[in-house]
């Protein structure tokens, strides 16, 4: 979501919602728009909440 720094990765996740999707940091996807995003800090969180995992980065 913004960048290839690996920095972030685990520390929490960014999930879009418009599109039900939630990735790491580093996702090399289509940047959404800020206002779509949230922040959960466990891939679990993120999919209590409904979230599928990304295609692309694969968290």
């Amino acid at each position: 979501m913004g960048g290839k720094n690996t920095k972030y990765d685990g520390v929490f996740f960014t999930a879009v919602k418009t599109t039900g999707i939630y990735c790491k940091p580093s996702c090399s996807a289509k940047k959404p728009k800020r206002e779509n995003v949230i922040f959960y800090d466990t891939k679990k969180e993120t999919a209590k909440n409904g979230y599928r995992p990304c295609m692309v980065c694969k968290p």
